[in-house]
């Protein structure tokens, strides 16, 4: 037994335990999971002699017992929307704060809209025992892999697939209330400026503009609506196009353009609210250092991130689960879109 306490701590094993007690590695692993028939005595046997040797209670002898890692993946996009977008971050502290309640690890990875490869060998090699995908896609290759792999995953966003298990906020009522709220105080015509309509957050963010301008009897007007901006260059640009319309707010799809937006009119010597008002379909700190406080949409982003981890942890253990979670928002006016005299 000298040889094995040497040795606990690197390659310690069911059968190595089995070995030194005479017992079988089935029996260690009942001791060690608490479930299936195993005698009292034998039971506490076993975690005894494991207990000394600093073998349990960790999730890699657990692990061993039920078939299960300890450790799930959360699919995160590359590297610049993470630098961009405060979103993921916050996102990821509340799922690891959620994982180590259930002595679980978090392992993040960093992956384009295509590129599978990176599940793919969490899956063959069987590093993980589930998945959350932090991004949605309008045809999301992530999800089918997934589907057809068989492992559990949650999806962070909205989809029209019935089969997958969704947590998400309300960005389609969020913004359809906004856009009806801004247009009752006065605000004549409202742009919008978009980012990828592949990713399911942007299209229902948009659906839900669309609507707000319904609800409020106000007339679509493709001019001022700009999406698929994906660089700071071509926000820069849409912001252009819409100070040479009679526009006089413009609806950020997120966080990230909104910040573009703010700096182009500064530098273009734009006021706000009093020649162009702004708002922000999503907040986030990236909005807190203007000296204009921004109005916008406010989500509960740590607490989506330890749901989506708590439904992925249910699903793991093979409980029942809802497949569609909507977290709700809030609408913070400030003084961005404050009233004011007409622009000249």
């Amino acid at each position: 037994m000298d040889e094995l306490n040497k040795n606990n701590k690197e390659n310690i094993t069911i059968h190595d335990v089995a070995k030194e007690l005479g017992v079988s590695a089935s029996t260690v692993s009942r001791a060690i999971s608490g479930k299936g028939r195993i005698g009292e005595q034998t039971r506490q046997k076993v975690l005894q002699y494991i207990k000394e040797k600093q073998f349990y209670p960790n999730a890699s002898a657990r692990g061993l017992a039920n078939q299960r890692t300890y450790n799930i993946a959360l699919i995160m996009p590359e590297v610049k929307d993470l630098v961009d977008m405060p979103f993921f971050h916050t996102c990821m502290h509340g799922a690891e704060e959620e994982a180590q309640l259930s002595d679980y690890d978090l392992l993040i990875v960093t992956t384009d809209g295509n590129n599978t490869k990176p599940l793919e060998r969490m899956v063959n090699n069987r590093k993980v025992d589930g998945m959350i995908l932090t991004r949605l896609y309008k045809e999301d290759v992530f999800v089918e892999y997934l589907k057809k792999s068989g492992i559990p995953f949650v999806a962070i966003g909205n989809s029209d697939d019935e089969s997958i298990v969704t947590v998400d906020h309300d960005n389609y009522g969020g913004c359809r209330e906004l856009v009806s709220l801004l247009i009752s105080k006065g605000i004549k015509k409202v742009a919008y400026l978009g980012g990828g309509m592949d990713q399911t957050v942007n299209i229902r963010r948009y659906e839900g503009y669309l609507d707000g301008l319904k609800d409020a009897g106000v007339k679509h007007d493709k001019g001022v609506v700009f999406t698929d901006l994906t660089s700071k260059a071509q926000v820069s640009k849409a912001v252009e196009d819409v100070l040479k319309t009679k526009a006089d707010c413009i609806l950020c799809q997120d966080d990230y353009i909104c910040d573009e937006v703010v700096h182009h009119l500064a530098d273009k010597g734009v006021k706000i609210p009093q020649q162009m008002k702004v708002a922000s379909c999503h907040h986030s700190k990236l909005l807190d250092n203007f000296p204009v406080t921004i109005t916008s949409l406010k989500f509960d982003t740590m607490e989506i991130g330890r749901r989506a981890c708590k439904v992925l942890l249910d699903l793991i253990a093979g409980e029942e689960v809802e497949r569609k979670t909507l977290l709700e928002y809030e609408i913070n006016l400030k003084e961005s879109t404050k009233n004011t005299k007409s622009r000249k």
